[in-house]
């Protein structure tokens, strides 16, 4: 989607629903550690490679529930991966399911008893044609092989005259260390459903690591966390700065004004400890979901600068982290939080304001100003496609309009009417999903077409009786037949009664959506903190800008 953010919020503010919208995931701390989703549920592997590309060697075992590293034992090889204990297979440079060209088998025979160290099972292990220590629930093990049947065990184990060996497998829980590009299995852990597997790059502290894995490099370790039978989950264990180190880039250009990379770096920060999108196993995802994380490839000095001088800074409300939203440009001005996602939540700090900055840098903005244009056909079957599974059935849609705007002159609820004269009215971002607009800013027209006659508070407008309702005196509702008449300023005028195209198809006309920017106008706008930026203005000004009666400390 490129380095701005349009993110994701269906599951928005699930928990939150006190005052202040303060919603904590992550203590915020100086020395807070995230846990990072890389792969995970469709796109967990079958193995996972690691390349150290500052530092060496790499400490296995695993991370405590505070996050700190538990050492269980240690290799000097340069390049390991991180293999699912069931037959995988090397192809093209990865462990995968299927054929290939080296085969990991999931079948190993082990020697009797158990070991007091690593060190004492790695002795051992040794002194074995493919000897390799093994952590197993809480005890070491020597084990040798990996063979891909119990039968293949069974031959092994008479050839190497391990008689008093068993052939043994693991739980769907366990995980291999083995070298890259090899089948030489350097340990393995079997933690159960308690303890996954983490990989701490670096033989000691004494450099700060980064490590290459698929073709992106990380600071910090990693931890496989692998459900019961399934493919490994790869997660990144890294500081919060690092980790917004990783984010800042791929979020906004790396070559924008400091100013607003800091803004961009405080928001990022903040969004990491209050993120509340549910994942099972990491507390942030690597993709717009959350916020887009590749690590360090496109780094500079000018990104490290914005997250150095924001050290340990938060946008906070009422004295406490708040949710910092953020998307690529408002195209004129942001929305109240609750206008887009959540009726029932009170964010004071997410209120709309009128943005009279990114103006300065439209003309610069790529699609900036955009239209959409659909027959009514079209429209319907958008709408159908994406709202059916929510309980919405439309049967030709005759008219669209805005029906209400926020204060910030942003469509606040949107009325279709179908052709049997039943209306709907959705929220903007309903609407943006559905149709595949750009923001929600925008105004609609086509549709009945004319001047129409004013309704309401005067934001509507009538000029046929197509989709009109009567209020009667006793409450009832009842559709308008016949050819009406209206009263207005100058006498009284008739209505148009309804064509038979109108009342029979889906109708004929076409309707356009018109507006500017692009993301879901909450919270601080990029392209804005850009145009802040070079009139001079700093991050604290940006930041207390897009968000109300905020402090950043």
């Amino acid at each position: 989607m490129g380095k701005f953010l349009i993110r994701s919020a269906l599951v928005f503010l699930a928990v939150v629903t006190g005052l202040s919208g303060v919603a904590s995931a992550v203590d915020a701390s100086a020395d807070a550690v995230l846990r990072v989703g890389l792969y995970y549920d469709s796109n967990a592997l079958p193995g996972a490679n690691l390349e150290n590309s500052v530092g060496s060697g790499y400490r296995l075992g695993y991370y405590e529930e505070d996050l700190s590293f538990h050492e269980l034992g240690r290799t000097s090889e340069t390049q390991i991966s991180m293999v699912k204990t069931q037959n995988v297979t090397l192809s093209d440079g990865n462990y995968v399911d299927g054929t290939g060209t080296v085969t990991v088998g999931c079948y190993h025979l082990q020697l009797p008893g158990t070991y007091a160290s690593f060190q004492e099972a790695l002795d051992t292990a040794e002194t074995l044609s493919d000897g390799f220590p093994a952590w197993i629930d809480g005890s070491y093990y020597v084990r040798s092989g990996a063979y891909t049947t119990k039968e293949e065990a069974e031959a092994g184990k008479a050839a190497l005259g391990l008689n008093d060996a068993e052939v043994v497998g693991t739980s769907g829980y366990a995980v291999s260390v083995v070298v890259t590009k090899t089948g030489e299995v350097l340990f393995q852990f079997d933690g159960g459903s308690a303890l996954s597997l983490g990989v701490c790059p670096g033989l000691d502290d004494s450099v700060k690591t980064v490590t290459w894995f698929k073709g992106y490099r990380y600071y910090g370790g990693f931890q496989y966390v692998r459900d019961n039978g399934g493919n490994i989950e790869v997660i990144n264990v890294v500081s919060l700065d690092d980790y917004v180190r990783g984010v800042l880039p791929y979020e906004m250009s790396n070559d924008w004004p400091l100013e607003a990379l800091k803004a961009q770096a405080v928001c990022a920060r903040t969004y990491a400890v209050t993120n509340t999108s549910g994942h099972r196993d990491f507390d942030v995802c690597a993709s717009t979901h959350c916020q887009m994380y590749q690590g360090l490839n496109l780094s500079n000095e000018r990104t490290d600068q914005a997250v150095d001088e924001t050290a340990g800074e938060f946008v906070r409300y009422d004295g406490e982290p708040a949710i910092t939203f953020y998307s690529a440009s408002d195209g004129g001005a942001t929305e109240d939080v609750r206008n887009i996602w959540n009726a029932n939540a009170d964010l004071p700090h997410l209120k709309g304001v009128v943005d009279p900055y990114e103006a300065d840098v439209a003309d610069g903005i790529s699609q900036y100003h955009w239209s959409y244009t659909f027959t009514s056909s079209e429209l319907t079957s958008k709408m159908n496609s994406s709202l059916s599974g929510k309980g919405y059935s439309f049967t030709g849609i005759t008219d669209v309009y805005v029906s209400e705007y926020s204060e910030t002159g942003n469509p606040a609820s949107v009325t279709f009417v179908d052709r049997s004269g039943k209306t709907w009215s959705f929220g903007p971002e309903t609407i943006r999903i559905a149709l595949g607009l750009r923001s929600n800013r925008f105004d609609v027209t086509g549709g009945s077409g004319g001047a129409g006659y004013a309704v309401n508070d005067g934001s509507e407008t009538l000029s046929s009786i197509n989709g009109a309702y009567a209020v009667n005196g006793d409450g009832s509702i009842t559709a308008i037949s016949g050819t009406p008449y209206v009263i207005t300023s100058s006498g009284t005028e008739q209505l148009s009664a309804p064509t038979a195209s109108a009342s029979s198809s889906a109708g004929s006309g076409s309707f356009t959506f018109a507006g500017s920017g692009y993301g879901h106008n909450v919270g601080m706008s990029q392209q804005g903190a850009r145009a802040m930026a070079l009139r001079g203005m700093d991050y604290i000004d940006i930041l207390t800008f897009y968000f109300s009666d905020v402090e950043i400390w």
